[in-house]
């Protein structure tokens, strides 16, 4: 077995993960540093393809495994972590996955880091908290040996949300590229919002499958993210020179409640559908109601302006 990390002394054991048929090295001891990997996977019988999986990481040792499950057919699992203080980096090297050390500056930034140390020309980005569901991991397994004929594909997502996996409300009909082929896509967006952008053409669509989200253990965890996601919202959209007036405080949140219980069909998710659309709408008050606040600090008794 070939290993880039070292001697075969430094090797403390040597797992074999049966029911996917593989074989890892581990190496012992504590997270390498910043560039290096702990971790080389190393596939057996031809059953894993040329497909990354990477992860971005910073305390996710309640669902990594779950994620890293979900993929059994990727050649490579890349777990790259910000500073992890659980037991994640632990369980990732225990899975066989390639570990990676990157300070974090913005969800964009360290992605696109994470992306370009993809070792296969064909790259599937997964937060911990998301998984495949069987559908979609066949899916993407069929097109791979297929042959894919685009150089990027939007995945169809579901929130699994108070125990219920929805259906309608704020997210639903939600898909993201998230397949790439790695030298035709980058990452752009704000700080909180990043998202895949293919240099050129149209991506595909994958229709069989979802990528589960499960994003929120309870509803404290939820309003702590959000304050957050909004707080880096705000930040980031007024040093780019926005700013805002009291009229989006009321009025998009209001819409926002609007399409997610009604036009969206959250209603009919029963609580988990109706309690939702009512927190999303809080979300869209609390980041504009932020903006207003540093609106007003940076011109105070000025005329206000909203761009």
């Amino acid at each position: 077995m070939k290993v880039d990390a070292g001697s075969d002394t430094a090797f403390q054991r040597i797992w074999y993960h049966e029911a996917e048929d593989r074989c890892f090295a581990l190496l012992p001891g504590m997270l390498a540093p910043p560039g290096e990997a702990t971790y080389l996977q190393q596939p057996e019988g031809g059953a894993q393809l040329d497909l990354s999986l990477v992860i971005v990481t910073r305390n996710e040792e309640k669902h990594l495994a779950r994620c890293f499950e979900s993929v059994p057919f990727a050649g490579e699992v890349l777990v790259v972590d910000s500073g992890s203080t659980d037991s994640t980096i632990g369980i990732a090297r225990t899975l066989g996955c390639r570990v990676m050390h990157h300070s974090f500056t913005d969800y964009s930034s360290q992605k696109q880091w994470a992306l370009e140390q993809a070792r296969y020309d064909w790259v599937l980005f997964l937060d911990a908290d998301e998984y495949l569901d069987p559908d979609l991991s066949g899916a993407i397994r069929s097109l791979l040996l297929k042959g894919p004929d685009r150089d990027g594909y939007r995945l169809r997502f579901r929130m699994l949300y108070m125990g219920r996996l929805m259906r309608l409300g704020p997210w639903s009909g939600e898909s993201h590229l998230r397949l790439i082929r790695k030298a035709s896509a980058s990452f752009s967006g704000s700080h909180v919002h990043e998202g895949l952008v293919l240099e050129s053409g149209r991506p595909g669509i994958l229709r069989k499958g979802h990528v589960v989200h499960e994003s929120y253990e309870d509803l404290s965890e939820q309003i702590d993210k959000m304050r957050a996601y909004a707080s880096m919202w705000a930040r980031g959209e007024h040093s780019a020179g926005r700013r805002a007036g009291p009229s989006p405080m009321i009025l998009r949140p209001l819409w926002r409640l609007f399409s997610s219980c009604i036009l969206r069909g959250g209603i009919l998710e029963g609580v988990p559908g109706l309690t939702a659309s009512v927190v999303a709408s809080f979300y869209v008050f609390l980041k504009w109601s932020m903006l207003r606040e540093m609106t007003m600090r940076s011109n105070p008794g000025g005329e206000d302006r909203v761009r």
